[in-house]
């Protein structure tokens, strides 16, 4: 049996993560300052070290992107910068999919994502 962290495996293997997944029904805004972008996704799993989100505007393995959390826990947006770990292209109706890591870069706001997280199990 595999650990409740295991991925499938990708094109390198095995792969794991550090921080466990929840799924959830979350909605987010992802932007690509380099490529100037900025779309609404869809979040379909999310934990402390990253989420899958959906994917409007293809992206690239290692692009830097910011991730703004909308949730009913929230008054503003969680805003997370992030690295694009993976990329899927959608076919026929299912959407085009992304995995992102976060960049932690202050306590604020991975206490906020804790939070978040942590509220999200309730729901």
């Amino acid at each position: 049996m595999s650990p409740p962290d295991a991925r499938p495996n990708g094109p390198r293997g095995p792969q794991f993560r550090a921080h466990a997944r929840r799924p959830v029904r979350l909605k987010a805004t992802v932007s690509h300052s380099r490529a100037g972008w900025e779309r609404d996704a869809d979040v379909f799993d999310i934990g402390l070290g990253g989420a899958c989100i959906s994917a409007s505007e293809p992206m690239a393995e290692g692009d830097r992107v910011s991730v703004a959390f909308v949730a009913p826990s929230l008054w503003d947006p969680l805003l997370i910068p992030a690295r694009v770990a993976w990329y899927h292209a959608g076919r026929g109706i299912e959407p085009s999919r992304a995995g992102v890591a976060f960049d932690h870069v202050g306590e604020g706001a991975i206490m906020a994502l804790f939070e978040l997280v942590g509220t999200l199990a309730f729901e």
